[in-house]
């Protein structure tokens, strides 16, 4: 298996829009887990940063927002080779 392709490749899809459900999908499951993250990374930051819990778990949701759009926006790339490690959505069977 190439590894380049598996680094900087795209979701699979036959279709630009069937990427861009892929991509959706998975950038909403970053999304997540980068909110359950920022749960603990918050409890730290307000050490760091001297601010409150919550105004520090705000950046840590902003950051794992970023994460999100950014991982949508690599899967949804057509310029992009397809991920050979990565499979399309299963049909509901």
């Amino acid at each position: 298996m190439a590894v380049r392709p598996a680094l900087i490749g795209s979701s699979p899809g036959s279709t630009f829009g069937a990427k861009l459900r892929t991509a959706s999908l998975r950038a909403l499951r970053t999304l997540l887990q980068g909110l359950a993250s920022a749960f603990p990374s918050a409890g730290a930051g307000t050490v760091v940063l001297s601010t409150g819990y919550w105004q520090t778990f705000g950046y840590a949701c902003l950051a794992a927002v970023i994460t999100a759009l950014v991982s949508f926006l690599h899967n949804a790339a057509s310029i992009l080779p397809e991920d050979p490690t990565q499979s399309g959505p299963q049909a509901a069977g």
